[in-house]
């Protein structure tokens, strides 16, 4: 009986255990991964019908956008004009100065680096 208890216990806390790596691993986050005195990198984890890149409406000064999962994104601008944009990981595009609303679209999670030069 002793031993079923312990097993029952290293059952129930490994599955809280995975689970909260799973929750983790997807949940959206905006998290600076690297500043210094000349750039500031910032990633990007979005989960579907989530912001890709910001909250909201939003600005980004100047940048280098690199996608590296997959990603459907619907951009609009702030003229109202929305685009669905399907990226493949590896994408990697210069930004100027833009202010937009910026939706995963897809049916994973989308995740990218955002490099601003200060």
């Amino acid at each position: 009986m002793k031993e079923l208890f312990l097993v029952s216990i290293c059952f129930f806390g490994f599955t809280i255990y995975g689970k909260s790596q799973q929750d983790i691993r997807v949940s959206d986050t905006i998290k600076v991964i690297l500043e210094n005195d000349k750039l500031r990198v910032t990633e990007y984890i979005s989960t579907p019908g989530k912001d890709v890149c910001g909250k909201g409406k939003h600005t980004h000064a100047p940048h280098l956008s690199i996608l590296l999962t997959d990603a459907i994104v619907r951009l609009t601008t702030t003229d109202g004009k929305v685009q669905d944009f399907d990226l493949k990981a590896g994408t990697t595009f210069w930004s100027e100065a833009d202010t937009h609303i910026a939706i995963n679209n897809g049916n994973k999670p989308a995740i990218a680096y955002l490099i601003e030069l200060k």
